[in-house]
């Protein structure tokens, strides 16, 4: 599976970034393993992990949730991870084949944890993980959502990140870090997002009220997740529903 590379603002900077970025990887990181992506729909399939050791191109992962199949050993996956450039979080990427799992490593507190061992196979690239399926919600899906303690319409939304409108009292520029807070049927979710594009709509009228923007989610907490996933998957039968109407 190849890389989805996301935009470089300067392509000479590509060649500086296997040895710094690289050096961003050691024994504790929080990574996102894409395990593959559906042409068809474009949703991403990852899994978050942890690393637990690097040896030159060899890194020894935490087993995810759910697994990954050992049907995918000698398979290829990219490994994603965030790192800091210029006081703001940008998302890196490389490919790496699965070698092997483990189902006793053994952590330095003496803990067993199931593993899973990966060869790095390409260098760093800038990496663009908003290659989700994406839903667009009714005002039936139960789902709102504030940015910086504002309530903002959302556009579409999926497991990776969310396209919204917001009123211009709101500022927001592209690349900021923001904490995202999601109502979903009752429970109060809260993740830090970083910010990829912001815009002006089209309608003159609106444009000193209304702004567009689009945000990454960084490291989705398991328990956010699954709400997600569940709402998006109702969002999905919604719109399935109507569509199926006279």
């Amino acid at each position: 599976m190849g890389l989805c590379p996301g935009d470089a603002r300067d392509l000479n900077l590509i060649s500086l970034l296997p040895i710094k970025y690289m050096m961003s990887i050691k024994p504790g990181l929080s990574v996102k393993l894409v395990v593959g992506i559906d042409p068809r729909t474009e949703r991403v399939y990852a899994r978050n992990s942890t690393v637990h050791d690097v040896d030159g191109d060899r890194l020894v992962l935490a087993q995810t949730e759910p697994w990954i199949r050992r049907s995918m050993l000698g398979k290829e996956i990219t490994v994603t991870y965030l790192a800091k450039e210029k006081g703001r979080s940008l998302r890196y990427g490389f490919s790496a084949v699965i070698t092997e799992f483990i189902d006793s490593y053994v952590l330095a507190s003496a803990q067993e944890v199931r593993a899973v061992a990966v060869r790095r196979k390409t260098d760093p690239v800038p990496y663009n993980i908003r290659v989700y399926y994406r839903v667009e919600p009714t005002g039936r899906s139960g789902l709102d959502v504030s940015v910086l303690q504002k309530r903002v319409n959302v556009l579409d939304i999926s497991l990776g990140g969310i396209k919204f409108t917001f009123d211009r009292s709101l500022e927001l520029k592209a690349h900021a870090e923001v904490k995202v807070n999601f109502n979903i049927e009752g429970t109060v979710y809260g993740i830090d997002a970083r910010i990829l594009r912001v815009w002006e709509g089209e309608n003159e009228r609106l444009r000193n009220e209304l702004a567009f923007a689009s945000a990454e989610f960084l490291d989705v907490p398991a328990k956010l997740e699954r709400a997600l996933s569940r709402a998006i998957r109702e969002i999905e039968r919604e719109a399935l529903s109507s569509a199926r109407l006279p």
